[in-house]
């Protein structure tokens, strides 16, 4: 038993042992049921960076590290990523920890007990230099979202969004992204262009990975979170729609965040067929097919040409 072992290093672990509901989601679940278990492993990842044993004096955690601190959702990166630090005088290697000789800006840093790390502002534009633009601009989305609307939507937001909450998201963008911008040493240009489009009325990384391509194309303008009727009532509340060509955009989370099923597949066929009767053009995109912006862009001007000519044509 580990409460009764003799190693120093193994006394941090000794709160597992009279965690009993610890204990019982191990003894109910087998180990392929917790690999699968995306809730599990994202705790295991913040666990395993909480727990580090070898931080150094004036380490900061950023990029992944911190965002995985702040619950940012981010895609593609494994559990075993190695932990991300930034330390005014030290740089090293190790198959656990990447620390970089770095400063940053006190402002920029905050707390979570003991440890230190740069700000959700910070890290989901550091993430940019870290993991490229897409998931930087998801991860700013996802911040300028929970920023309005605290750590869990609200539960009047089902009703829709407010005419004002455009307004207030630009707002927000300026107090509390561009100052945190020109505090940048690299990425100033690309960061403040990005600050430009990010909007929070996007619901999931999905949607934010379909808006970055959106702008990457040159498409701007297209709303978001819009309620679409018929006679019989509602139909959906779209992600995003092209008001001048009739077009729809709708994305699909990624698996393990979505719901999935024949159920919810019927759903979407009979919203799909009330929307083509009012004459719009519909266009689903699985999460793979955001991925990549010539596939993306591809398809989306096969089945919507009037997009490719709508930004073509002079403005």
């Amino acid at each position: 038993m580990i409460s009764s072992c003799q190693q120093q290093q193994h006394r941090r672990l000794a709160a597992f042992v009279d965690d009993k509901e610890w204990l019982a989601l191990h003894g109910s679940r087998n180990a392929g049921d917790l690999q699968s278990d995306y809730k599990y492993q994202d705790l295991l990842h913040r666990l395993r960076i909480s727990a580090y044993l070898h931080y150094r004096e004036h380490d900061v955690l950023w990029g992944v590290s911190a965002a995985v601190l702040h619950h940012i959702p981010l895609f593609g990166v494994p559990n075993d990523h190695p932990i991300s630090v930034i330390n005014p005088t030290s740089n090293s290697r190790s198959p656990e920890i990447t620390r970089t000789k770095r400063a940053v800006d006190g402002v920029d840093t905050c707390c979570q007990g003991e440890l230190a790390l740069t700000t959700p502002v910070r890290t989901s534009l550091e993430l940019t230099r870290q993991l490229g633009q897409q998931a930087g601009f998801a991860a700013q989305e996802w911040v300028l979202r929970r920023s309005l609307l605290g750590p869990t939507d609200p539960p009047w937001l089902k009703h829709g969004y407010p005419e004002v909450f455009v307004e207030q998201s630009r707002n927000r963008v300026d107090s509390e992204f561009r100052p945190v911008i020109e505090r940048l040493t690299v990425g100033r240009a690309t960061a403040r262009r990005m600050a430009d489009c990010i909007d929070a009325r996007s619901e999931s990384i999905a949607e934010s990975y379909c808006s970055f391509n959106l702008h990457a194309l040159g498409i701007s303008g297209l709303d978001q979170q819009v309620k679409i009727y018929d006679h019989a009532g509602l139909i959906a509340r779209v992600d995003f729609i092209d008001h001048v060509t009739n077009t729809i955009i709708e994305v699909d989370g990624i698996e393990k965040y979505v719901k999935v099923g024949r159920e919810q597949m019927s759903k979407q066929t009979y919203q799909h067929n009330r929307l083509l009767a009012l004459g719009y053009t519909v266009i689903r995109f699985r999460f793979s097919e955001l991925l990549h912006l010539h596939a993306f862009a591809t398809k989306l001007f096969a089945q919507a040409p009037q997009l490719r000519r709508r930004w073509e044509s002079p403005r």
